[in-house]
């Protein structure tokens, strides 16, 4: 079993389970996740790149990070689970200890601590997997847009930066970084406020993955929850009442949609 394979896969079998409301595809995403947090991360929190009969081995790569990280966000859009978004955040910080390049930005392939390398390779070229500082581009811009905290999206715009010359020597296997490069200038989130469990709220929420915008993030929040003062949707709430949806542009937000018609058509309009 491998972690970055298995990072893909949690991903995409989450977003699946949101767009054809299969729940079962959902909790068979985060019993994958589970599995991987008790059977191949160490006490510390540190993973390993591959389980098999019992045994992690190999210490991870910045791919592996990298795709359990989106996996992390994938999960967190699906359940709502704020657990979710610690373990991202620890996962990132592991990087920025052990994996990041002090002197010319952007992640090294392998950990400072690896042991038996003859050198660390850094790369945005993807291989069979895309790769982690491409995918790093994009987890750092959706926890920004989750979170308010701009740290992350500048952390993304120096891994670009790093990179940048690179487009200009051979773009082919730049697919992720160039995608997530969009996401990066073009950011989109909906924020949804109201109770999870009505069904307002739930139409709304059915209503976001009517429309296919792969740069768009998902927020929901109850009511009264508070967001960080550099949020765009810190002042936001229920309007009138009743379960609202905010689509956010950068740093400002539209008016609030109520009717899931008028807000399927709204995000069309932006495709």
């Amino acid at each position: 079993m491998l972690a970055d394979w298995n990072g893909l896969m949690i991903a995409a079998i989450a977003n699946a389970g949101i767009v054809f409301e299969r729940p079962a595809w959902i909790e068979m995403a985060q019993g994958a996740f589970d599995f991987i947090l008790r059977h191949m991360a160490a006490p510390d929190g540190r993973l390993s790149h591959s389980w098999r009969a019992g045994h992690a081995r190999h210490p991870a790569s910045v791919d592996d990070y990298a795709n359990l990280c989106r996996a992390a966000l994938a999960l967190h859009e699906a359940t709502g689970d704020e657990a979710l978004l610690a373990q991202l955040r620890n996962w990132i910080a592991i990087l920025d200890r052990h994996y990041w390049d002090e002197a010319d930005g952007g992640y090294f392939f392998a950990a400072d601590d690896t042991a038996g390398l003859l050198t660390r390779p850094k790369t945005a070229a993807d291989s069979a997997v895309p790769a982690g500082n491409g995918s790093m581009v994009g987890v750092l811009c959706r926890l920004a847009a989750l979170t308010g905290e701009q740290a992350y999206r500048r952390r993304a715009e120096v891994i670009v930066q790093t990179f940048s010359g690179e487009i200009e020597r051979n773009f082919f296997p730049l697919a992720t970084l160039l995608n997530n490069v969009e996401l990066l200038q073009n950011p989109l989130q909906i924020v949804l406020v109201g109770e999870r469990s009505s069904p307002a709220f739930e139409a709304l929420r059915r209503a976001v993955f009517e429309v296919s915008l792969p740069n768009r993030t998902v927020l929901a929040i109850a009511p009264g929850q508070s967001l960080p003062v550099d949020h765009p949707a810190y002042s936001k709430g229920l309007f009138a009442g009743r379960a609202a949806a905010y689509v956010c542009n950068g740093p400002s937000c539209s008016l609030p949609f109520t009717e899931p018609r008028a807000l399927i058509d709204s995000l069309a309009a932006l495709r």
